[in-house]
């Protein structure tokens, strides 16, 4: 018999052997392969004593306190307030911090902006020639000097 650890019906078997609700050819496949398993001989064991847990309770009449549903009651709705006030703070928080990483990643980046140039004033062939003259003068009154 393959190891039932190592599938994923070996809840199915070792639940079903502790509870004896295997089929008699099941239940002696799975005693021989006990034999060998260290591993499904202590899950084995740990459901006996689960079951037999289980049928000592049934046997036995446990009280019950008179109080007992509006305790049930009142930890239910303890529980489910708790996980109300957690959702309500959780959302609105999530939501603001969706919002802003959202807001931050469509925000240009100033670096990555083309920069727009300033259109350069024209210039005229005759200020050129006129400023060129002067330079010429200084530079001879300089020379003269």
């Amino acid at each position: 018999m393959r190891c039932p650890l190592e599938f994923d019906k070996s809840a199915e078997l070792i639940v079903g052997y502790g509870a004896r609700t295997l089929a008699p050819e099941a239940a002696a496949e799975f005693e021989l392969h006990l034999h060998s398993c260290e591993a499904c001989r202590k899950m084995a064991a740990a459901q006996k004593a689960v079951w037999a847990a289980l049928d000592a309770a049934e046997r036995r009449e446990l009280p019950v306190s008179p109080d007992f549903d509006r305790k049930l009651f009142q930890r239910i709705q303890a529980k489910q307030n708790r996980d109300w006030w957690l959702w309500r703070a959780l959302v609105p928080a999530t939501a603001c911090l969706a919002l802003a990483t959202l807001f931050l990643l469509k925000q240009p980046d100033s670096m990555s902006m083309p920069k727009v140039q300033q259109p350069q004033p024209a210039v005229q062939i005759d200020q050129v020639e006129h400023a060129l003259d002067d330079m010429d003068l200084l530079n001879q009154l300089g020379a003269a000097i």
